[in-house]
C-alpha cells in the first residue's frame, strides 16, 4: 500500500476531512496518528487501528504536550495534515473580538505550533510532507466571514513561506483549499442552506469529504514529489466563475 511504513499526524481527525483523510491514510498502510476534540470518534479512530490524542488545539499547551508526545514515541514523522479548523459568521461590525480571537487560535495557531514542533523532526529524517487546509475563501475571501477568510489567507501564506524556506530539506508544503463541502462544520446551516449554497458552484452540489481526502492523499504521495508552496484548489469550479 501507498502508505505502508509512512507515519501521519492529523489535526481534526474526529471530523469532516480530517476524519475521512485518517481513514483513507489507514486503510493505505499509514501509521495514524489522530488529534482532535471528540472522545467517542476518537474511540472509532482506535478500532480502526488508529492513535488518538484527545486535545482542542486552540488550547496552545495542551497542543504543545501532545506534540512532544507524539515526538518521544515516533522516529519519524512522515506527514503533517492539518485540517483542525473553525469557522464563526460575522462581519468587522457584528464579530466579537473574541470569536476573531478563538478562530485564529484554531485555524492559525495551531497550524503554527504543529509546524513548530514537527519541522525540526522532517529536517533531521531527510524530509516530509506537510498538507495545511486552506479555503476557497482564503483566496476570494467571503461576505460575512471575514475572520474564517483572514485565517484562511493566513494559513496559505504561511505554508508558500514554509515552502521557501524548508523545501531544499525535502519538506513539500502545499496547502490544500476546498470548496463547500459536506462536512459537520458546513451542515450546521441546515440542509436547506447547503444545497442553496451548492447553486453557486459549477458542479451544482457540495462536495465529500472523501473527495477533498483523497487530494490529501495525493500531495503526500509520490505523485507530487515536485509540488511544494502550491496551493490545490478543489473546490467544484467554485473560483472558477
Amino acid at each position: 500500500m501507498q502508505f505502508d511504513g509512512k507515519t501521519v499526524v492529523i489535526t481534526g481527525a474526529t471530523s469532516g476531512i480530517g476524519e475521512a483523510s485518517a481513514k483513507m491514510f489507514a486503510a493505505q498502510g499509514a501509521k495514524v496518528i489522530g488529534i482532535g476534540r471528540n472522545e467517542t470518534k476518537g474511540e472509532e479512530l482506535r478500532s480502526l487501528g488508529m492513535e488518538f490524542i484527545k486535545c482542542d488545539v486552540k488550547d496552545d499547551k495542551a497542543l504543545f504536550k501532545a506534540c512532544e508526545k507524539i515526538l518521544a514515541e515516533n522516529e519519524r514523522i512522515d506527514v503533517l495534515v492539518n485540517s483542525a479548523g473553525i469557522s464563526v459568521y460575522g462581519t468587522v461590525e457584528t464579530m466579537s473580538l473574541e470569536d476573531w480571537r478563538e478562530s485564529f487560535a484554531v485555524n492559525v495557531d495551531a497550524t503554527f505550533i504543529t509546524c513548530k514542533c514537527f519541522i525540526p523532526r522532517m529536517k533531521a529524517q531527510g524530509g516530509g510532507r506537510i498538507i495545511n487546509l486552506g479555503s476557497t475563501a482564503g483566496t476570494v475571501g467571503a461576505g460575512g466571514l471575514q475572520a474564517y477568510s483572514s485565517t484562511k489567507g493566513a494559513v496559505i501564506q504561511f505554508t508558500k513561506s514554509l515552502a521557501a524556506e524548508y523545501s531544499e530539506f525535502g519538506i513539500c508544503c502545499n496547502a490544500l483549499c476546498p470548496g463547500g463541502t459536506r462536512t459537520p462544520m458546513m451542515l450546521k446551516d441546515g440542509e436547506e442552506a447547503c444545497n442553496e449554497f451548492a447553486q453557486l458552484f459549477p458542479m451544482k452540489r457540495l462536495g465529500e469529504p472523501e473527495e477533498i481526502a483523497s487530494a490529501c492523499l495525493f500531495l503526500a504521495g509520490e505523485g507530487a514529489s515536485f509540488m511544494t508552496g502550491s496551493v490545490m484548489l478543489v473546490d467544484g469550479g467554485f473560483t472558477c466563475v
